[in-house]
């Protein structure tokens, strides 16, 4: 039986030509049940927008359209809301991927962010592979018409990551400010 939150969907915040995408892997279970990206409170999100510099002050989860405003959009991999991400499966991250690369084909991001090294594996296909965070090698989803995005990895903001301490997460956003200002594009 299917709990309440699996039946809501988060909107995708986008618009043609946007500087980053934020891409995360898929709605927890109070982004679903608000309705907004980032909404449990112990995720760093919003937060790291604006410790590093991303945004002039810190958005609330009620905000997110905000982001559009600073030329910033906003979506996740797989849009199938869960409580964890180990409840998604391998068709799940496989219809996100097919659906995500028409998306960025579509709208031309200069920049995508994934918020997770999960999230730009599925999206990539870059599963066996050790993932440095930062900025990756060359341009991304390219095709006949489109040079391609950058890509840039952050560690999951999320209050379960354990892998990563607070201030090493929080920095990654100081490093993607970096990035856009040494590109002109902050």
């Amino acid at each position: 039986m299917k709990e309440a939150f699996e039946e809501k969907w988060l909107p995708t915040y986008i618009k043609p030509n946007i500087t980053v995408l934020f891409c995360g892997i898929n709605p927890g279970r109070i982004s679903a049940t608000t309705g907004y990206h980032y909404a449990n409170p112990a995720n760093l999100f919003w937060r790291g927008l604006f410790e590093g510099g991303l945004t002039p002050y810190q958005l609330k989860p009620q905000e997110t359209a905000q982001l559009l405003r600073w030329n910033y959009g906003i979506t996740d991999l797989v849009a199938r809301p869960t409580r964890s991400s180990g409840d998604l499966h391998t068709q799940d991250y496989k219809m996100g991927a097919i659906d995500f690369q028409l998306l960025v084909i579509t709208y031309k991001p200069k920049v995508i962010c994934f918020n997770g090294i999960t999230a730009f594996r599925h999206a990539t296909g870059k599963k066996k592979e050790k993932i440095k965070l930062g900025i990756q090698n060359g341009l991304f989803f390219g095709n006949e018409s489109w040079e391609g995005c950058y890509v840039f990895v952050i560690p999951s903001t999320s209050g379960a990551n354990a892998s990563f301490s607070r201030d090493e997460r929080l920095a990654m956003f100081r490093r993607l400010h970096d990035f856009l200002k040494e590109k002109g594009w902050q």
